[in-house]
């Protein structure tokens, strides 16, 4: 009987693993022993020893325990091809986490392909069983063959076609495989967390431990058949028996283990369910009622808004559609339920939209209901703009809606001016790779927006029902009788019509010329390096965290992390480590090596030293000469309110204490309530204390105190144009929030009024009115005066 290493389909399966790997290893993520890597050759692997030992196995019928050693030497063999090949490539083009990552290979498809090649055995053995009536002959080698590797395929597919449906049927975008591994499932969380693959390969070893005493007690029979045969070890039995326990009970404990959810276990884990009229919520059962009411009215009014710029009712067999939120009380909460932790999700085919608390208004939840509206004029299962029917989905027209459709707070620039400034610099993707699944080669921020600047543009030129015929399937050529050149060059010379100040395309830059994940070196490694030398820092440990910057700079040789040390020397409390801090600064300020956006920041620190330091003088001109090249108005705002507290030693050392820090160099927002509270005692004339003090408690959901605070500083004197206009939007925000619909139409008002007509001083950009206008009409109706933002030439946007 031919051994495994004289297996021809163990061969043959062998160097077709080693050329897969090595062709999927020279794309830009894979860097030797990864998660990627581990992805593609858990998707690979298993079902490659499954064929090849069921081939084996059909063909040679070995005792039951026999074929499960092939299997499992097998998939042994085929996993270290596999892994052997990633190494190569690693030396290639240098490894990112050697350790990790073949601590994760081992998991993930190293235990995965040892299953496979324990199925191949029983995939084996069905084809070798096949037999006609007695004294009839046997049935063709091609047929056993044939049906050895379907038999083969099927439980690695079949594993994936439960996954499918856990993913279309729950609100989970995850996935652990028995085959694969595991698969995170979204593409802009680079930080991976796979720590249940533990106690999932635990059920994973049971499965083969018991599987192992099961073939021991197999035999084949005179006839053929397999027949248990009792070994006399009752030891061994009881190995079994325990082995398949834990197997079962590691299947049945799924949820509670975090290897997959049903939307029944995660409404019970957060426990609480609020309706209104389009939105139903559920939430943490520890959420304040007002918080709650407050998230349900303004899911509400997203609901309509975003019907409006639709220009049509989103309907579900003739009903008003009616979304379900999912709202976490963290990012970490939302991860470990549901799968994706800093990414905002949308099931449009579910109607469910999955956010976690941000503080009102919700910065994305308009851009998610977006999603979910839209469906309702898709076809396919997963109600998404796409061709064939929808079951190839078109990214750049699914986000480009929901950018186009939704508010964006907090926005200077509207899409169709980045999209020039893009233009200006040269790094306008062209519109035949955003609409078109190239758009996932792009950088986020880029692809976002240049679609919905586009998707604006359309519905500007052709109306609201062009982009739902579009969004619904139809071709836009023919919806708008115009070629896509012909309308790329339209939008394109609608672009050259704006006038854009040199700032915005500094900014631009920085937003916006940055590689995709794709084409990054490292990214997961790399951002979680930034994510742990945070915590670090947090918890002051100072060195820990420079450790973890160097770490990066190893594996992506770019500024920021140098930027990221120098601002970490700065938070010791040892003079030698700040000096230095200083010094690099100032060294990375003076290169002009260095990305604009970058010695920016490094000159506004620069600035946040002098004035801790009480230097008044070089404070001001680090302050001034960064916010000569800004566009935008929270950061200016932020500088003129730090140059101008240089003036006064009160506001100084309140202001040091806000936004700078003088303890670990992290603010003290205890302290600086304390300052705040008794310079706001003490000059009740100057309104800059209690507008701080409205802004801090506005941030911590304490709307009441949050709108006595603005309205003295509304009253008293704010030398700060800027202040004085922001204190009035918060205004704004605050009456919306408690359901002042008068207060709020009075604040919008004023606010409004900023435009730029009396020609001193900074003016209310048309983006920011149009998010002012936009919360106006989702708390209070229609602006006195103003028109509909759905009606409005240049089409709103949000961003995820």
């Amino acid at each position: 009987m031919p051994t495994l290493l004289h297996a021809q389909a163990t061969r043959i399966s062998a160097a077709l693993v080693a050329i897969a790997m090595a062709l999927v290893g020279f794309l830009p993520l894979f860097d030797g022993p990864g998660y990627e890597s581990a992805l593609a050759a858990g998707l690979l692997v298993p079902s490659a020893a499954a064929i090849a030992t069921a081939l084996d196995v059909a063909a040679h019928r070995p005792a039951p325990i026999e074929a499960l050693r092939r299997g499992l030497a097998s998939g042994a063999l085929l996993a270290l091809v596999a892994y052997a090949t990633t190494l190569a490539h690693g030396l290639r083009a240098g490894f990112c986490d050697v350790l990790g990552g073949s601590a994760h290979f081992a998991l993930g498809p190293g235990l995965g392909a040892a299953l496979g090649g324990a199925w191949g055995a029983v995939a084996g053995e069905i084809a070798a069983g096949l037999r006609r009536d007695d004294g009839a002959p046997a049935r063709p080698a091609w047929q056993r063959r044939l049906v050895a590797v379907l038999a083969a395929l099927a439980a690695p597919l079949g594993s994936i076609g439960v996954s499918v449906v856990r993913f279309y049927t729950s609100p989970i975008v995850f996935a652990y495989d028995p085959f694969a591994g595991f698969f995170s499932g979204t593409l802009y969380d680079t930080v991976v967390d796979a720590s249940g693959l533990l106690t999932y390969r635990a059920g994973t070893v049971a499965t083969l431990s018991a599987a192992a005493v099961l073939a021991q007690h197999l035999v084949h029979d005179g006839a053929g058949r397999l027949s248990f045969q009792p070994a006399g070890r009752p030891g061994l039995l009881l190995l079994g028996a325990a082995s398949a326990a834990i197997s079962l009970g590691t299947l049945a404990e799924g949820p509670r283990l975090g290897h997959f959810q049903t939307a029944e276990t995660i409404a019970a884990e957060l426990g609480a369910l609020a309706k209104g009229r389009r939105c139903e919520v559920v939430h943490p059962r520890g959420m304040r009622d007002g918080d709650v009411r407050r998230f349900v009215r303004e899911c509400d009014a997203h609901v309509e808004a975003g019907e409006r710029w639709l220009g049509a009712p989103a309907e579900i067999d003739g009903a008003p559609l009616r979304i379900r939120a999912y709202l976490f009380e963290s990012a970490a909460q939302k991860g470990a339920l549901m799968g994706a932790s800093r990414t905002y999700v949308a099931k449009p085919w579910r109607r469910e939209v999955y956010v976690q608390a941000a503080g009102y208004p919700h910065p994305t939840l308009g851009h998610e209901v977006m999603h979910v509206l839209a469906g309702a004029f898709a076809r396919g299962p997963f109600k998404v703009a796409g061709r064939l029917g929808g079951w190839l989905p078109d990214p750049g027209l699914i986000e480009g809606i929901a950018v186009a459709g939704s508010p964006r707070e907090g926005e200077d620039l509207s899409p169709r001016a980045w999209a020039k400034a893009m233009k200006d610099l040269g790094i306008l993707p062209p519109l035949s790779r955003l609409f078109a699944l190239g758009f996932l080669a792009e950088n986020s921020s880029t692809a976002y927006t240049v679609s919905g600047a586009f998707v604006g543009h359309v519905r500007a030129t052709y109306g609201a029902g062009a982009v739902r015929a579009w969004y619904g399937g139809q071709a836009l050529p023919e919806i708008t009788g115009a070629s896509w050149e012909a309308m790329e060059r339209a939008w394109h010379a609608d672009l050259d019509a704006l006038s854009l100040p040199d700032a915005a395309r500094a900014q631009a830059k920085a937003r916006f010329d940055r590689p995709a994940v794709f084409a990054r070196r490292c990214p997961h490694v790399v951002d979680a390096c930034a994510q742990e030398a945070e915590r670090l820092r947090a918890r002051g440990d100072h060195e820990g965290a420079i450790a973890a910057y160097r770490r990066i700079l190893e594996l992506d040789e770019g500024p920021a992390a140098r930027v990221a040390i120098a601002e970490t020397r700065l938070a010791s409390d040892a003079p030698e480590m700040r000096s230095e801090g200083v010094r690099e600064l100032e060294a990375l300020a003076a290169d002009a090596s260095v990305p604009r956006h970058l010695r920016d920041r490094a000159a506004e620190r620069l600035g946040d030293v002098a004035l801790a330091a009480g230097d008044r003088e070089r404070a001001v001109g680090w302050y001034r000469g960064v916010a000569e090249r800004l566009v935008d108005e929270d950061r200016l705002r932020t500088l003129e309110v730090k140059a101008a507290a240089a003036n006064d030693e009160r506001a100084r050392a309140a202001i040091v204490e806000l936004l700078i820090g003088t303890r670990d160099g992290a603010p003290d927002r205890v302290r600086a309530a304390e300052l705040l509270g008794a310079w706001a005692a003490q000059a009740p004339g100057d309104g800059l204390p209690n507008y701080l003090l409205g802004r801090h408690y506005l941030n911590d959901g304490r709307f009441d105190e949050a709108a006595n605070r603005l309205e003295r500083a509304l009253a008293a004197h704010l030398p700060i144009q800027r202040v004085w206009i922001e204190a009035k939007r918060l205004r704004l925000v605050v009456a919306c929030a408690v359901g002042d619909a008068a207060t709020a139409r009075r604040m919008f008002a004023g606010y409004a009024a900023h435009d730029g007509s009396a020609g001193a001083g900074p003016a209310v950009s048309e983006e920011r009115r149009d998010a002012a206008l936009r919360l106006l009409e989702r708390c209070a109706g229609t602006g006195p005066g103003a028109t509909s933002p759905a009606a409005a030439s240049d089409p709103p946007a949000g961003q995820k």
